[in-house]
C-alpha cells in the first residue's frame, strides 16, 4: 500500500500504545515591560498546539514499526494526525453514544471570531471547558483548525448552541454550515526535530519511546 500524507487516524494515532500525554501550546507572542510591573504583550502569530507523547513499554517488534512509521514522516516534512486520548469525545459522552452520527455545523462566528456557535447536536447535549472540535476549510490545500471550548453550552431543542467561548481564535475561512468533528478530534501536526525517541530495546521489550508533535495548520 502507498503510504499517504498525513498520516489518518487509523494508521498511526489510533494504533500508538500513548501511556501519557501532555497538551500544551507554544505561543507566538511579543512582551515588553516597565520597572513597575506592567506588561504588554502582542500575539503575532496563532499559538500552536504541541504534544508531548510517551509511549508504553511493549514488545520490541511491534515498537519497531511505530519507530520505521515516524521515520517515514521524514522528519517535520510531513503531517499526521493526533488526537488527544483524554478527549475523544465531549467529557458528558464519553464513547460518542448520545452524538451518533450527527452531522455537526457551524451555525455562526462573531466578528470577533473568539466563539462560535453550533447546530444539529442532539437536543439537551452538554459541551464543557476541555472539550475539543475539529474544522476544516480551503482546498489546494486544504487547512485544519483544532479548537478547545472555553465554557459550558448545553443545547436548545433544535440542536443549536449559543456562542460559545473557544481557544484559539477561529482563523478567517471558516464559515457557516462548514462541518464540525467532535468524535476524535484530530490536531494535524508534524514531528519537532530531534525529539523521536525510538526507545531502549531490554532482550524482548523496548521501553521510553516517545516524541513531541507541534501543530501544523
Amino acid at each position: 500500500m502507498t503510504v499517504s500524507y498525513p498520516y489518518a487516524l487509523p494508521y498511526f494515532a489510533d494504533r500508538l500504545p500513548i501511556s501519557s500525554v501532555e497538551w500544551s501550546v507554544k505561543r507566538n507572542d511579543s512582551l515588553s515591560g516597565q520597572g513597575s510591573g506592567r506588561i504588554w504583550q502582542a500575539e503575532l502569530a496563532s499559538p500552536l498546539w504541541l504534544a508531548t507523547v510517551e509511549l508504553d513499554r511493549r514488545s520490541s517488534s511491534e515498537m519497531k514499526q511505530y519507530a520505521a512509521l515516524i521515520r517515514k514522516l521524514h522528519g517535520a516534512q510531513e503531517a499526521f494526525f493526533l488526537y488527544d486520548p483524554l478527549s475523544k469525545y465531549p467529557h458528558d459522552d464519553p464513547n460518542g453514544a448520545v452524538l451518533g452520527n450527527a452531522i455537526v455545523r457551524v451555525d455562526s462566528i462573531p466578528s470577533h471570531r473568539a466563539s462560535i456557535a453550533l447546530k444539529g447536536l442532539p437536543a439537551g447535549y452538554r459541551l464543557l471547558p476541555g472539550d475539543k472540535m475539529q474544522l476544516a476549510y480551503n482546498t489546494n490545500p486544504v487547512r485544519y483548525v483544532f479548537l478547545e471550548i472555553s465554557e459550558s453550552a448545553t443545547t436548545f431543542g433544535d440542536g443549536s448552541t449559543g456562542l460559545i467561548g473557544v481557544f484559539p481564535h477561529i482563523p478567517v475561512g471558516i464559515g457557516v454550515d462548514d462541518i464540525v468533528t467532535l468524535t476524535k478530534p484530530a490536531c494535524r501536526m508534524v514531528i519537532m526535530p530531534n525529539t523521536h525517541r525510538p526507545g531502549q530495546a531490554r532482550r524482548h521489550l523496548t521501553e521510553g519511546a516517545g516524541f513531541t508533535a507541534i501543530q501544523k495548520p
